[in-house]
């Protein structure tokens, strides 16, 4: 867990911006704006009221790892496996996302790989517990 919130701390300015416009750009500085604050104030646990800004860019950046961005992709995804862990998401099915991207995971370097893998894997014990 300590190794994804330092993976998801870390992001960069132009990582931030990548995320937010995901959305074809569409209001992109308000998701960048509540992009900040689910990841440095909520360490990563979505809360009710951002399930479209800036949840809906996450949601879409987790699906496909573009050349150059693949800690966009795997920090998108460590998000979702968090509100998985903090009880936040219950609509995002980490069986599902295993299923569908672990061609994609496979391709991430190493340490990126690792902590998707480690975080999605526990997140898919939390769900099949409750």
């Amino acid at each position: 867990m300590k190794q994804a919130l330092t993976l998801i701390k870390s992001i960069s300015e132009s990582e931030l911006e990548f995320i937010s416009k995901a959305d074809y750009g569409d209001e992109y500085l308000r998701h960048k704006e509540a992009l900040k604050k689910l990841i440095f104030e909520q360490n990563g646990i979505v809360n009710a009221d951002q399930l479209w800004f800036p949840y809906e860019v996450v949601e879409l950046s987790r699906w496909s790892c573009k050349e150059d961005h693949e800690r966009e992709f795997a920090i998108s995804n460590v998000i979702i496996a968090l509100s998985i862990l903090g009880g936040a998401d219950t609509t995002n099915s980490t069986e599902y996302m295993f299923d569908q991207l672990s061609h994609a995971y496979e391709r991430l370097p190493l340490e990126l790989r690792n902590i998707v893998v480690d975080i999605l894997f526990l997140a898919k014990v939390f769900q099949e517990k409750s």
